[in-house]
């Protein structure tokens, strides 16, 4: 299992070297800092057709922003924990 973790310093901005460090490294987990987006503006739709599922905790400050996301799963990823 590759798990691998991604400072993306604006999620929306930088979608298009998102989805290509995606491509490039095949992280079968993949957690990211700073989203810096609210849950509302989160790329959802580009994430499921990059062949990811997602779960996320935006805000619009990058401070405490995560997100983890499951390659090739086919069910939800489960919360356990939320950082508020």
């Amino acid at each position: 299992m590759r798990i691998a973790t991604f400072n993306v310093n604006g999620v929306n901005g930088r979608l298009p070297v998102l989805t290509r460090w995606l491509t490039e490294t095949k992280p079968d987990v993949a957690c990211l800092q700073e989203l810096k987006a609210p849950d509302e503006k989160f790329p959802e739709l580009a994430i499921r057709k990059a062949g990811y599922r997602a779960v996320w905790h935006g805000r619009r400050a990058g401070t405490g922003s995560q997100y983890l996301r499951v390659r090739g799963c086919r069910r939800k990823p489960v919360v356990v924990c939320r950082a508020t």
